[in-house]
């Protein structure tokens, strides 16, 4: 089994061109490596193969394999990514669903740098799922629309990277032919260029949870911790949740009035600066805080998919014992992130592969 796990070859079209053979098995093999990586750990993957497979294999072997099946995953990402923007793609391909998802966030993963300020990279994450639209009822609570497919894309590269490929993505998956078109996320600047560039026609929706958390740093900035703050953050939340957008403009107007105007070096737990801020915040995002319309629509308003999919792949690369060259990152990304989307990508994946034909 050594022998065979110890001689696994490339995957295409590297195999093809340089001629390697196909071995029986090596497909099954690789793929059970990637798949133990839900372990957590390259070391408890190794173990999880082999007490439960009977596979006795290192974990830096595990390494090596999960690292080229990610590489051979970024390659075909980026090959539907330049297909796509070469426009060799038929435009309005896929099936239509009645509502397209889109949305991103980031994570952390810590790197081998030599600075320490630079250890901790981001990893950016993005999904895209087709639901059916659930218009608000009265007297009920809200939820939302429930995702029915996943995709993920995610990587340490760029966040123009992850757009590209997550447009890409999105097309396969139908989104030009959507009837309705959305992206939900943080409101960061990172996050709203990349929708702007890659998702125009899209309506972006301002996760509500980080609305409402805003909100507390206002309270908490304007009155410090005690019922003030908190009397002052519920009647706000009240006034988000029903539309009066323009009544808490107008209040953090006043309560930055109140405090003055930040000085030019004021540290960022200033409390005038907190306050300048969000009133900045609020104002940018003011179109994508419209929770009335959208719950009449049927949107999603939070972005639950998005974080649980981060937390799944910090699950797997996150942790103050992790050190990741990022290469070595970037590669299992790829993996993980096709094991955990609920569009068979995993399945298809391996189907393609000549190894598993051979096998």
């Amino acid at each position: 089994m050594r022998s065979v796990i110890g001689a696994t070859p490339l995957f295409p079209p590297l195999d093809r061109r340089l001629k390697i053979p196909l071995r029986g098995g090596s497909a099954r093999l690789q793929r059970k490596v990637c798949e133990a990586n839900d372990a957590g750990s390259f070391e408890k993957a190794a173990r999880l193969l082999r007490n439960l497979a009977s596979l006795s294999i290192s974990a830096k072997r595990v390494e090596l394999i999960t690292e080229r099946v990610g590489g051979a995953l970024r390659d075909e990402a980026q090959s539907q990514t330049d297909r796509f923007l070469a426009r060799q793609v038929p435009k309005g391909c896929g099936p239509r669903a009645a509502l397209m998802v889109v949305s991103v966030d980031g994570g952390r993963v810590q790197t081998r740098q030599e600075d320490p300020k630079e250890k901790w990279k981001e990893d950016k994450v993005g999904v895209v799922y087709d639901a059916q639209p659930c218009p608000e009822r009265p007297g009920a609570e809200y939820e939302g629309p429930a995702p029915r497919t996943r995709s993920v894309r995610a990587t340490m590269e760029s966040w123009e990277t992850l757009g590209d490929r997550l447009s890409a993505l999105a097309e396969a998956r139908g989104y030009g032919r959507a009837r309705q078109r959305v992206c939900i996320g943080d409101g960061a600047v990172a996050i709203r260029s990349l929708k702007e560039r890659c998702f125009s026609d899209a309506v972006f929706i301002l996760d509500w949870a980080h609305a409402v958390g805003h909100l507390h740093h206002v309270a908490q900035a304007a009155f410090g911790p005690g019922p003030k703050a908190e009397g002052w953050h519920e009647r706000q939340k009240e006034r988000l949740w029903h539309g009066r957008l323009w009544k808490i403009l107008s209040e953090i107007g006043r309560l930055c009035r109140r405090a003055g105007e930040p000085p030019k070096h004021a540290a960022e737990n200033d409390p005038r600066r907190i306050l300048a801020n969000n009133l900045h915040y609020f104002q940018t995002n003011r179109a994508a805080m419209n929770y009335p319309a959208f719950r009449k629509n049927g949107w999603p308003i939070g972005s639950g998919i998005i974080e649980s999919t981060v937390k799944q792949l910090g699950k797997r690369l996150k942790g103050t014992e992790k050190h990741w060259n990022l290469d070595g990152a970037e590669e299992t990304l790829h993996v993980i992130a096709c094991l955990i989307s609920d569009d068979g990508a995993w399945n298809d994946f391996w189907k393609r592969c000549p190894l598993a034909r051979a096998a």
